[in-house]
């Protein structure tokens, strides 16, 4: 015990090991306070918009959110709430680090430190491995004990032109909380920033809605 909280505490996995204590005291404060593990997760619905960036759609639908968020997304960092994910990397480097040093029986600092970043880019594919199945569990449970909010017949606001072959966002109220969602057109007709539609499906791979424009 006394070996691995002197290895703990070396100058290389000192950082870990304090930010894994945060982690764990954190999570105390979720199950037992109530603290929502949401509250510092990343909107990846509408980081594209709230940045003014424009939506760049290619032909299959795929959203063009940037080099930063796609790489994020490419390793399901949108799976799971973001001290979840912070969690998992903080607690495998850790791990690696103690494990290595260990076993390795190096005492070169600077060996440590070169380490770290094939420990960062593997704990990044640790979070890609887990993110998925453990973000499904995550939704099953439904921490909030909400149920589902059913988007299909809400009237909407269209916030960049949305057609049937382009993928635009809308954003709409629900209970009192802004919300925006990516959706097309169900028709041939396009839609314009500014004008009220009425969501009336979603895709078959559940990516965006469908919409009809708003008859008043």
């Amino acid at each position: 015990m006394k070996e691995l909280i002197e290895i703990s505490f070396s100058p290389v996995n000192a950082f870990f090991t304090v930010m894994s204590i945060i982690m764990v005291v954190y999570w105390l404060l979720v199950i037992i306070a109530g603290l929502d593990p949401d509250l510092f997760s990343v909107d990846f619905d509408s980081a594209d918009v709230d940045a003014d960036i424009d939506i760049d759609v290619d032909g299959d639908g795929h959203v063009d959110k940037g080099f930063f968020m796609e790489t994020l997304e490419f390793f399901n960092f949108d799976e799971l709430p973001l001290m979840f994910i912070l969690t998992i990397i903080f607690f495998f480097m850790w791990l690696v680090g103690v494990n290595v040093q260990y076993y390795l029986g190096f005492e070169s600092t600077l060996l440590g430190f070169l380490l770290l970043i094939p420990n960062f880019i593997a704990s990044l594919f640790i979070v890609k491995l887990f993110a998925k199945p453990l973000g499904y569990l995550y939704k099953q449970f439904n921490h909030k004990g909400e149920p589902e909010i059913d988007f299909l017949g809400r009237r909407c606001t269209v916030m960049s032109t949305t057609t049937q072959n382009k993928t635009g966002m809308i954003e709409l109220t629900v209970n009192g909380d802004p919300m925006k969602l990516y959706a097309r057109s169900h028709s041939e007709e396009v839609l314009k920033p500014g004008q009220q539609a009425v969501i009336v499906g979603e895709s078959t791979d559940k990516k965006y809605y469908l919409l009809e424009k708003f008859d008043y």
